[in-house]
């Protein structure tokens, strides 16, 4: 996460004066946010969205929607093709589903075992980790099993995550470490092996305060998570937008310890509650649940390594003196987040965009500043054009970009006020 609009807007303003604007202090990966869009109709306020099978044809939701067996409930979605629509909820049924709260669920990447958590009788805890499976895909699933004291505590065990190569568990829990939930993981060496003791994700990922709703990328590289305000009387993690935040933390390999996690930023997050982020098997959006509706965020690459806004021989220029290097400014590839090193699999991802006209998807706002006349200086990245004071002098020839304007003295300056979702 390195990038702001500042640089975009300064570089083009001769004679800079003062531009108000706010832009709030946060760091911002290689990759960005396109728009918004709330998924539905087959989703609604009352469901969560928990995860995709690893070929796209199903997708489990935790609703307390009616027909159901408690008052939360695991469902399934499923569709002919990743090009159709979604067909209408089905209830796991009781073999699952109990007489309480059951939700929040992670498939395997071979679609045969559910893992879930659930305040049922008979747990170690006040909510623990379980499991069902099923013989194939067109199979019912079996009798839900507890997975046992090496995962679950005599606490609250919650939210599981199961990696893609299945050989870690990552979930929630109140047994304690350094805030009231932490994340935790088990680990096994082969999909045949039994659980391990479950660890503490450690002091890098977890803090003070609350950790939440872990999720892994389809790759294993990225970790994401929530904070939680209204699990606890707690304040928020520092760093975030207000209420509930998702965050991120990389690791180079899959043996590789965590790094410091950073917030999403604000195309995602912002003072309402934003939370149980998930990433598509496919690595080109981000759902998550946000102000009591469900959203997709399109998860856009930064192809545009100049920022002139066009992808072109420039740009393939820059990665190329990068190949085989690891400035992470180009390590767009696999995924839009990249693996430490610029390869084929950054090309790749590079030509799927040559000769597009884009906007670097980090940007908060950007004023090209290329007009003629008026008073206005549009926003080509949204809706917070800027307004000029004081007359200074349209330059649409000049700048680093063509595209400036002239401060030759006096209160002159421009202004605007960001809006955020």
């Amino acid at each position: 996460m390195k990038r702001s609009c500042v640089s975009t807007i300064a570089s083009s303003v001769i004679g800079l004066g003062l531009l108000c604007f706010a832009i709030p202090d946060r760091a911002y990966a290689d990759f960005g946010f396109g728009k918004l869009v709330k998924v539905g109709p087959v989703v609604n306020s009352s469901d969560w969205i928990d995860c995709f099978s690893s070929d796209g044809l199903e997708m489990y939701i935790s609703s307390g929607r009616a027909g159901g067996q408690g008052s939360l409930d695991l469902w399934v979605l499923r569709r002919a093709s990743v090009d159709e629509d979604w067909g209408p909820a089905q209830n796991l049924g009781p073999a699952v589903n109990g007489p309480q709260e059951d939700g929040w669920s992670s498939i395997s990447a071979d679609g045969l075992t559910l893992y879930f958590e659930s305040n049922r009788p008979g747990g170690t805890g006040a909510r623990d980790i379980y499991a069902t499976t099923r013989a194939t895909k067109n199979d019912p699933w079996d009798q839900a099993v507890n997975l046992g004291p090496k995962v679950n505590s005599g606490s609250t065990d919650c939210e599981p995550w199961i990696s893609a190569d299945g050989l870690e568990l990552y979930f929630g829990s109140y047994r304690g470490g350094y805030g009231a939930c932490d994340i935790w993981v088990t680990r096994r060496a082969t999909t045949n092996d039994p659980w391990g003791q479950a660890v503490n994700a450690g002091p890098v990922v977890n803090s003070a305060y609350e950790e939440h709703y872990p999720s892994l990328s389809p790759d294993g590289l990225l970790l994401l998570f929530s904070d939680c305000i209204g699990c606890d009387s707690r304040p928020p993690r520092p760093g975030g937008y207000g209420g509930d935040d998702m965050w991120m933390a990389r690791r180079a390999s899959l043996s590789d310890p965590w790094q410091t996690p950073v917030n999403l930023g604000p195309m995602v997050n912002n003072s309402s509650n934003d939370a149980y982020p998930r990433i598509s098997l496919d690595g080109r959006a981000l759902y998550f649940r946000g102000n009591g509706n469900n959203w997709q965020a399109p998860i856009l690459p930064i192809v545009d390594f100049n920022g002139d806004g066009k992808v072109d021989v420039q740009d393939l220029r820059r990665l190329i003196e990068s190949w085989d290097k690891d400035p992470a400014s180009v390590d767009i590839g696999p995924m839009p987040w990249g693996d430490g090193n610029v390869d084929e699999k950054d090309l790749e991802v590079f030509m799927s965009y040559w000769g597009q006209e884009v906007n670097d998807p980090t940007l908060i706002a950007h004023w090209r500043l290329d007009e003629t006349s008026g008073m206005t200086a549009a926003d080509s990245a949204g809706t917070n054009d800027g307004t000029l004071m004081g007359n200074p002098t349209w330059q649409p020839n000049s700048g680093k970009v063509k595209g400036a304007l002239k401060f030759d003295g006096g209160p002159r300056f421009v202004m605007t006020k960001l809006r955020f979702r």
